[in-house]
């Protein structure tokens, strides 16, 4: 419920409680983290109601998705219509150009629906997986809503950054960077340095929402454990957080490039892109890291 589906999109159309104490950094054996895997999956079959706040996500999204669509149509034209016309261009109001913008405008919901709604409801999965009150989760959604509202402006901000900058290293006349041509570097270069960014700045966040469910900590004292268990557990929680993630990049590829996708096949297919990508990332990764981390977390600690 975080990040993922507008990893790349975003600029693409014109794009227990935790301290310092001592604990094993050795490289984690790659079959434990298959083990938690395996044990996120279970607590799924054991408990399926922990799914329901990613399904309820889901919805969420694709009922904004829907309206993103029929946004060019009445009778939502005169509330959306000025804004893309304003901000995008009046040619994103028509068929078949109002499928280019698409992408964009689902990534900004879901930034959006994350941060407002999806920082509560991942707290929900979690006090369900932790067997806690569910009014722990709402008792603390400011500090969830702050953790996801940081998490997301650090990444975005971080990825616009990485494009200013490479587009200035090249308008300042040079020809290459480290060997490769700007094409190189603003295409397929940018998409790693973006995807990358999107597993580190989870891995640094992901356990703060755990933290936050399962004890009494404020919230930057939350923040600050979040960073020293990845410090110490810096292997295992980017293979947590980064092989899930692995899963969207087919989709990331195909949302790329709109031209060429509506091109080969239909503009429609845009829509149809939308919809699997939300229903991978809010069905699949989100749950798989959810699960998987908050585990990992409370093994750690009953380990201690």
């Amino acid at each position: 419920m975080l990040l993922f589906f507008w990893v790349y999109q975003l600029d693409k159309t014109a794009v227990k409680c935790y301290t310092s104490s001592p604990m094993s950094t050795k490289p984690e054996n790659p079959r434990s983290i298959i083990k938690i895997y395996s044990q996120a999956i279970q607590s799924l079959k054991n408990t399926p109601k922990i799914l329901l706040p990613f399904v309820i996500f889901a919805g969420i999204e694709l009922f904004a998705l829907l309206l993103l669509f029929l946004s060019p149509r009445a009778p939502l034209r005169p509330l959306f219509g000025p804004p893309i016309a304003t901000i995008w261009g009046e040619r994103f109001l028509h068929y078949p150009d109002n499928f280019f913008l698409l992408l964009k405008l689902e990534s900004i919901s879901r930034m959006f629906w994350s941060i407002s709604v999806g920082s509560l409801l991942t707290g929900i999965a979690v006090a369900m997986l932790y067997k806690k009150p569910l009014s722990s989760a709402y008792k603390k959604y400011a500090a969830l809503f702050l953790t996801v509202l940081i998490l997301t402006a650090l990444f975005y901000f971080s990825s616009k950054i990485a494009a200013v900058l490479l587009v200035k290293y090249f308008l300042a006349g040079h020809k290459t960077l480290i060997f490769l041509k700007p094409a190189y570097w603003l295409g397929p270069m940018l998409f790693g340095i973006r995807f990358l960014l999107a597993i580190l700045i989870q891995a640094a966040f992901t356990y703060a929402i755990p933290i936050i469910i399962a004890t009494e900590v404020k919230f930057f004292k939350a923040i600050f454990r979040s960073f020293v268990f990845l410090k110490n557990n810096f292997l295992a929680t980017i293979l947590l957080v980064g092989l899930p993630m692995l899963i969207a990049v087919p989709l990331l590829v195909l949302g790329s490039n709109p031209f060429l996708l509506m091109d080969r096949l239909f503009p429609e297919a845009i829509l149809l892109l939308a919809i699997v990508g939300i229903i991978v990332n809010s069905l699949i990764i989100d749950p798989l890291i959810t699960i998987a981390t908050a585990l990992f977390y409370f093994n750690r600690q009953d380990k201690k």
